[in-house]
């Protein structure tokens, strides 16, 4: 008798999950996917021009030394640890997900992460900016990650100088 109700539970949990796919598919079937590009544009600028000065500056010094990436986001080098259940995962990945990382310094012979350098505009003033900042320290910090915050109007060349000193003595 139980095994006949466990099995009509699962059946309609089974159902249940069924409709709620053929639902989604056919929302995803009323958008018109061959006009998709109508709603898109090409941003004339990748890099706004502190962050091109930025990059033009780390380039120059870099010398070959490492890998530049720019504008990765914080998903693609941290991830939730796997003791987390997956609620747990979720939640905890809605505070990287979105996130992005101006620079990430990579050794050249193995892509490791070496640094990540983010570039502080008047943007960063604001509080809801700020609470952003502090966790992604937070989590930079907790992985162990060497980063450094260089505020836009400071002098590039020696603000890159001494990060390229600092990670080649580490």
């Amino acid at each position: 008798m139980k095994s006949i109700l466990l099995l009509a539970v699962l059946a309609g949990i089974a159902y249940v999950i069924i409709q709620k796919l053929k639902q989604n598919e056919s929302l995803a079937d009323k958008q018109p996917i061959d006009n998709i590009g109508s709603y898109f544009s090409l941003k004339k600028y990748f890099f706004t021009q502190s962050e091109k000065a930025f990059f033009d500056e780390l380039t120059k010094q870099n010398n070959g030394q490492y890998t530049i990436l720019s504008k990765v986001r914080l998903e693609d080098i941290v991830t939730t640890n796997r003791s987390l259940d997956w609620k747990e995962k979720g939640i905890k990945r809605n505070y990287i997900k979105s996130k992005h990382l101006d620079f990430v310094l990579l050794d050249r012979q193995y892509g490791n992460i070496l640094s990540v350098i983010e570039l502080d505009g008047g943007s960063h003033n604001s509080e809801k900016q700020g609470k952003y900042d502090k966790v992604k320290d937070n989590i930079l910090n907790s992985v162990g990650v060497k980063f450094y915050r260089v505020r836009v109007g400071e002098d590039f060349h020696n603000s890159i100088h001494n990060i390229f000193t600092e990670i080649t003595r580490a």
